[in-house]
């Protein structure tokens, strides 16, 4: 009797840094992979937004801002090698920022960039993957056959072998309800912390830095975002991106973006030169309702994988709290992944 191999299919939820690393690390391994976003584009964090802007003249021009993850490093030996790849590949930049700081002063820095976007990054992961774009996943199912997942319009994907999850905890856990509870309990106790981030563009003007960490005020963290690499603006606008502190952020979760906008508005006027209000082209503010998970928030692996039910789990507050944590935690579910399905090939 002959034994044919069934070549496993595996749905992977999220196209953030790990989403991406996931899929890109099974593709590699040979495996069917298909991706599922609830959102447009790629990327989860490590986001850019465009909007228009007209000038007095009646000229149209679009202004972007980086109103996710700014800049990140890379240590880990196996992610200074992929990164080192994208690099190659232009799709990041090296960015040395003078960056303003309360005493003691921080010297400048090299940091990496996607360009021309920090998305870039995400699609340079899964290029030529499939990609269900606006699928948010409402729930999972599970039968004979494998993994249905069913989306917030009662569309249905699957069967699928195996599923990935790379989105936020406190999303993951209501995923996970009924299928995997121990994980999905666990989950619902991990705290993540939100973050209200500005947006804004002004008119021109020879500020010193090229970001900030404020010492006071609700803002932790400000940069001229057309000063970063492969980024640029209509001639005579600035672009700022401010990210508020995870204080501030708390206690206003609730409020409008456009209350936000003006508040954080307020609070950058006051960081430049006394006696100088400048004209605002744009202001407007975005919540991340999960920003980043609390510091010192780790589990004891990179990614969770429980190969009887054919599920996974990746993200970066397994890890640590950054970029380089998301890509690790992806890769490594990854390599997990493709391990355990080597030693036990579905047959028939």
């Amino acid at each position: 009797m002959s034994i044919a191999i069934i070549q496993p299919r595996i749905a992977v939820i999220g196209a953030g840094i790990a989403g991406a690393a996931c899929a890109a690390g099974l593709r590699r391994a040979g495996l069917d992979v298909t991706v599922f976003d609830k959102s447009r584009g790629v990327g989860g964090r490590m986001a850019t937004r465009r909007v228009e802007w007209i000038d007095p003249s009646g000229s149209v021009f679009e202004l972007e801002f980086d109103h996710g993850a700014q800049h990140f490093g890379a240590r880990h030996p196996r992610f200074k090698l992929e990164m080192a790849r994208a690099e190659r590949a232009g799709v990041l930049a090296r960015w040395q920022p003078h960056i303003h700081t309360a005493w003691p002063e921080l010297p400048s820095q090299t940091s990496l960039v996607a360009v021309p976007n920090m998305p870039a990054l995400a699609r340079h992961l899964l290029d030529r993957l499939p990609l269900r774009s606006e699928h948010p996943v409402h729930h999972l199912e599970r039968d004979a056959l494998g993994w249905t997942l069913v989306m917030g319009d009662r569309r249905r994907e699957g069967p699928f072998s195996s599923v990935m999850l790379a989105i936020p905890p406190a999303q993951a856990a209501l995923l996970l309800a009924g299928h995997e509870d121990t994980w999905a309990n666990t989950l619902q106790l991990v705290r993540m912390e939100a973050c209200w981030t500005l947006m804004a563009a002004t008119e021109d003007f020879d500020w010193p830095w090229d970001a900030a960490q404020p010492e006071r005020g609700p803002i932790a963290w400000v940069a001229r975002n057309e000063r970063k690499p492969g980024r640029s603006a209509p001639p005579g606008v600035a672009t700022w991106v401010a990210h508020a502190t995870p204080a501030f952020s708390k206690a206003h979760l609730h409020e409008s973006p456009e209350a936000i906008a003006a508040e954080l508005g307020r609070a950058l006027q006051a960081l430049w030169p006394a006696n100088r209000p400048l004209q605002w082209h744009h202001l407007s503010a975005h919540r991340w309702r999960y920003a980043r998970p609390y510091p010192g928030v780790r589990s004891a692996e990179a990614c969770w994988w429980d190969g009887t039910l054919g599920l996974g789990l990746c993200g970066d507050f397994l890890v640590g709290e950054d970029v380089e944590a998301a890509w690790r935690s992806g890769d490594e579910l990854a390599d997990t992944v493709a391990a355990a399905l080597e030693e036990s090939p579905l047959c028939s």
